[in-house]
């Protein structure tokens, strides 16, 4: 991308990814970047009256200007003057450089506010839409979009921008001032600056870039190699493969440090092409004033202070703005990522909260984009208080089945009725159900926040009755057994603990159908017992069951057991 195309997409990015405040507070913030771009002129062009006053005695006298504002404010002495000139500019550079410091502050907290009200605006539309899994599935994933590409985008994009348009208007401002104050000082500028930066835009800016990106795809690889997991760790070490993961991991890592100190050091270019221009400026000016100028000694002091103004702010700017150019390209992509997951777009969907009669699926067909069918002319019937058992092997499709009546995802093609009608992207069936997972999600709390889980009130009797239905028993913990901690993704728990906890939660919030993946997996014959005991007698109250296993013996207290297998369901016969 070129510099336009780049300014294009970040300015469509703001238009698609800010607030309409939010794009209030940018414009007021690049109007304040004017107004202090202007006061920069203003500043600097005060400087060359008082340098040359100091450095020229018989300045004032040449100057019809300057003389002017000495007799209009009855001056006695040139040199009460200068200290009057000296002490205005001090003043105004001040009263300038605070301004320019809560600029900064707004544009600080604006970001910030920015960059939250992204990650909120992403957290909630991935829940809102169930879309957690086809994120991590077709997308860049939950933790990228929620936690980091909004700080890279308002890092990356958002304040790279206002930097760029602040200081064009520096640059442009200076030039005019220039242009119109002595056209040799411009062409000398324009030449020398103008040269200095293609240069450094035409081989730094693309080969920081190219580390860039590089470094980027090393740092994922390596992160990769290294977020092994515990279940990682223990295979790495009983297999004695440590070495191996190691140099895998060291070898991206290597990549990734080598490209990111590479453009670091590419960084420090345009400082060594300012000294050059800076000593090629002053060596033309020194050859101007002495061999084609009739006022030697004036003339070079005016030149020399111009030229030293223009190298002192047009040079910084011209390398923030290549330097926000460059990140401007490299963080496009969070524009792109954050665009489908904070779109305002979405209509309120209508709950489904509970049901009559029969939940359904009719010739339904379902598959990630760019992925194999996993459902294929699939037809469910499940009846209001029915037992339903799904059998099959690892990989049939049986979670990606229940993920479907629950709305996580939509069909296809095909139909999910509940009570005949139809469930589209306009309604939520999700509150419906509760979900037993193979592997549970446990908080690091207490017993009593594992169950009533988000919940703002607790009732501890039902905290009691639920925990007792799902026969759960922790005989280690001490004191009171509802304010035990359960530790870290509850790692004081043993599996088949964590499993019992998590069906304690899912029957202290009522739902009306329960889907049960796996619920015995990890339990002995006795407390499977125990546990099929209690869900018998959830059915008997009146709730609608969905049990996922392997386990045989599970699927006695089931009504219809069925098999999925070749992406069908057929009837089983216990």
């Amino acid at each position: 991308m070129n510099a336009r195309q780049i300014i294009l997409t970040a300015r469509s990015g703001f238009r698609q990814l800010l607030t309409v405040a939010q794009r209030g507070k940018t414009r007021l913030i690049l109007l304040g970047h004017t107004l202090l771009a202007v006061a920069d002129i203003i500043g600097l062009g005060s400087m060359v009256p008082v340098l040359m006053l100091a450095l020229d005695h018989s300045f004032l006298e040449k100057s019809s200007k300057l003389r002017f504002i000495f007799h209009q404010l009855g001056f006695a002495s040139e040199a009460n003057f200068l200290k009057t000139l000296i002490g205005i500019t001090l003043l105004f550079f001040l009263v300038k450089g605070l301004l320019a410091f809560l600029l900064q502050q707004y544009i600080r907290k604006t970001a910030s506010d920015i960059a939250f009200s992204l990650s909120k605006r992403a957290y909630e539309r991935v829940f809102k839409e169930r879309s957690y899994d086809r994120l991590n599935h077709d997308g860049p994933g939950f933790n990228e979009v929620v936690f980091f590409s909004p700080f890279y985008f308002v890092s990356g994009t958002y304040i790279p921008y206002l930097t760029l348009m602040s200081e064009l208007a520096i640059v442009v401002l200076l030039t005019a001032f220039f242009t119109w104050y002595n056209p040799f000082i411009f062409f000398l500028i324009v030449g020398l600056i103008g040269g200095g930066f293609f240069l450094v835009n035409r081989f730094a800016r693309r080969r920081i870039t190219e580390l860039g990106e590089a470094g980027g795809k090393f740092r994922d690889k390596a992160l990769r190699e290294i977020n092994y997991g515990s279940g990682g760790f223990t295979d790495i070490i009983t297999h004695g493969a440590e070495a191996h993961f190691r140099d895998k991991m060291l070898q991206y890592f290597r990549g990734f440090s080598e490209s990111g100190i590479r453009a670091i050091n590419l960084q420090t270019l345009p400082f060594r092409v300012n000294e050059m221009i800076a000593l090629i400026g002053i060596t033309l000016l020194v050859i101007y004033a002495y061999f084609y100028s009739s006022d030697n000694i004036g003339q070079v002091r005016a030149l020399a202070a111009l030229f030293a103004i223009a190298v002192f702010r047009m040079l910084p700017a011209a390398n923030r703005v290549l330097q926000s150019l460059m990140h401007l390209k490299l963080s496009a992509y969070t524009i792109e990522q954050l665009r489908p997951v904070v779109s305002e777009t979405t209509p309120k969907k209508e709950r489904v909260g509970h049901f009559q009669q029969e939940i359904s699926m009719k010739n339904v067909h379902f598959a990630f984009s760019d992925k194999p069918e996993i459902i294929r002319a699939l037809d469910l019937s499940i009846r209001k208080g029915e037992c339903v058992g799904i059998r099959g092997v690892s990989g049939a499709g049986k979670t990606t089945l229940v993920k479907l009546l629950m709305g996580f995802y939509l069909p296809k093609s095909g139909e999910i009725y509940v009570d005949g009608k139809i469930i589209d992207e306009s309604k939520s069936t999700l509150e419906l159900f509760a979900y037993l997972g193979q592997d549970p999600y446990i908080i690091n709390g207490s017993i009593a926040d594992n169950v009533v889980f988000g919940t703002d009130a607790s009732d501890t009797q039902k905290i009691h009755r639920a925990l007792e239905m799902a026969a759960f028993s922790w005989p280690e913990a001490t004191g009171d057994l509802l304010q035990a901690e359960v530790g870290d993704h509850g790692s004081r728990l043993s599996e088949g603990q964590k499993q019992r906890l998590a069906l304690a939660r899912a029957i202290y919030h009522n739902s009306e159908v329960l889907i049960l993946d796996e619920p015995s997996s990890a339990l002995d014959d006795a407390t499977e017992q125990i546990l099929l005991g209690h869900l018998a007698e959830l059915k008997k109250s009146g709730k609608t069951l969905i049990i996922i296993a392997h386990r045989e013996k599970v699927f006695d207290i089931c009504d219809t057991v069925y098999t999925l297998e070749n992406k069908r369901l057929t009837p089983y016969q216990k």
